[in-house]
């Protein structure tokens, strides 16, 4: 068939792969094994039941440890599973049945997700090896895998980052034809419904769109009216598919429309003293400075194993082999990012003469600024927002929390491992292209082994014999956190 080449054909053949493995451990999961996946439950079995969404302080859906529901942040995944939920009802009342179907939500957001990726690996490499590396890194990891198999909001803030960013490449290609806008404003809504930490794609959305226009006007364009239109247009499609969330929480909780200072005065009434948010565990409540919570406590580390996947509720913990080698991963695509950006400060500033520097510095590329801005602001704020969350709310030092920067991430590791095969390749050129190909599928050949390796030697192991699969587990602080319970 006409553009069914080989490299597609291996394409399908690992989405089946990775569907097959997400579907598994969505089978194989007793309930609450996903971190706060009961909370997220009883909202879809609210709206279920009565037909409505929940306010944040609804008593039926309260959790009285933690004092709080997630119904005051965007709740659009539970909504959908609550959709998904009631289709399965029609065949069956088997409680495992429905909640595997509230579960194919968040498999199905890992589908698009991967359709997603793979077309911004064909905008962003040249390089069939480095495609390969970039999908890999974004879907093999195993946290990603993890969060694509149990109710949560991260999988959505995932599939809609990817969106999001494919849609404000292809808008710099095709100067945002209104298609594309259209598709934009929907991506940026799921993602404003679905989950606070993937919010700096907001700002990402903003810094590319201005930037390609302001190039166009610096080429001596006139694109202004344009740039007012398009833009009125992606904004009036964000204001109406995401914005009643917004104006439904500043009615309900007296101007807090985010509702996060109404979620903290909720908890500070019903939660448990130890979970209280003027009692619980975090650098400021303890003393300590931020730069000791981050140089000089264990923080970094856990975070950097439970973005690399720590599975289940924090208690299923990978091979060292498996951290060491994403680590090194991380390590080459950092290095290499690092010294393409010193080479190319030193090309623009270097030259024979002033005017060669001058007019190097005057040819830069605006869009193309604003786009590694954007992308800079995409890995930099939900990282941000971690480290403020454990310092102030609650020490919680998790990779999932810097979760959504994901994609932007994995490009600049494979863009780092790429600059280091082309100094290869320089270096030892006809010998130095074999040595590229052979390692970069040996690096794929890797991460799909960890992602079979996780299935047959974690997943699986911690939960085949596990009869009822819709009990919750209740886990003691020792076993979440290493500490002895009081």
């Amino acid at each position: 068939m006409k553009g069914l080449t080989k490299e597609r054909c291996m394409a399908v053949l690992f989405f089946v792969f990775v569907l097959g493995i997400w579907l598994l451990w969505a089978f194989i999961l007793p309930l609450n094994e996903g971190p706060d996946e009961n909370m997220r439950l009883q909202i879809a079995q609210f709206i279920l039941d009565y037909g409505k969404l929940p306010t944040g302080n609804q008593k039926e859906i309260m959790d009285y440890t933690w004092g709080f529901t997630y119904a005051f942040r965007p709740i659009l995944p539970q909504m959908l599973e609550a959709l998904f939920i009631r289709i399965t009802m029609t065949f069956t009342k088997d409680k495992f049945a429905l909640l595997f179907a509230g579960r194919l939500v968040s498999v199905l957001s890992g589908a698009v997700f991967f359709r997603y990726v793979w077309a911004l690996g064909d905008m962003l490499f040249e390089r069939k090896s480095l495609r390969w590396i970039f999908l890999l890194l974004n879907v093999c990891l195993p946290q990603s895998s993890f969060l694509f198999t149990y109710l949560n909001c991260d999988s959505m803030a995932l599939m809609a980052s990817a969106m999001i960013l494919y849609y404000l490449l292809k808008g710099m290609r095709d100067t945002f034809s209104v298609r594309t806008c259209i598709w934009l404003g929907v991506s940026l809504s799921i993602c404003m419904l679905s989950y606070y930490n993937a919010y700096g794609f907001l700002l990402t959305a903003v810094l590319i769109f201005v930037g390609c226009f302001l190039e166009r006007v610096r080429k001596g364009e006139r694109c202004m009216g344009e740039f007012g239109r398009k833009g009125l247009l992606i904004l009036g499609l964000v204001l109406i598919l995401a914005g009643w969330w917004f104006v439904r929480n500043y009615m309900l909780y007296d101007g807090d429309f985010l509702g996060l200072k109404t979620q903290e005065e909720c908890a500070q009434q019903y939660a448990l003293d130890m979970f209280k948010p003027t009692g619980r565990r975090n650098g400021m409540n303890m003393g300590i400075s931020m730069a000791d919570m981050l140089f000089r406590s264990d923080w970094g580390i856990l975070v950097f194993k439970s973005f690399v996947g720590i599975l289940a509720p924090l208690t299923k913990a990978h091979r060292a082999w498996i951290f060491v080698g994403y680590g090194l991963l991380f390590l080459a695509g950092g290095t290499g990012v690092l010294r393409e950006c010193i080479q190319g400060i030193g090309r623009r500033h270097g030259g024979k003469n002033r005017e060669d520097a001058q007019e190097r510095r005057g040819s830069v590329d605006v869009s193309q600024m604003m786009l590694h801005l954007g992308l800079m602001a995409a890995v930099l704020l939900p990282n941000i927002m971690n480290i403020w969350y454990s310092y102030t709310n609650d020490y919680q030092p998790q990779g999932r929390y810097s979760m959504p920067m994901l994609v932007p991430f994995m490009y600049y590791v494979t863009r780092g491992i790429g600059y280091w095969g082309q100094r290869l390749l320089t270096r030892w050129r006809n010998r130095g292209m074999q040595v590229i190909k052979v390692s970069g599928w040996l690096v794929c050949l890797w991460m799909v082994v960890v992602l079979g390796y996780c299935t047959v030697r974690i997943m699986w192991p911690a939960y085949r014999d596990v009869e009822d699969k819709v009990e919750v587990r209740v886990y003691t602080m020792e076993e979440l956190f290493g500490e002895k319970s009081p």
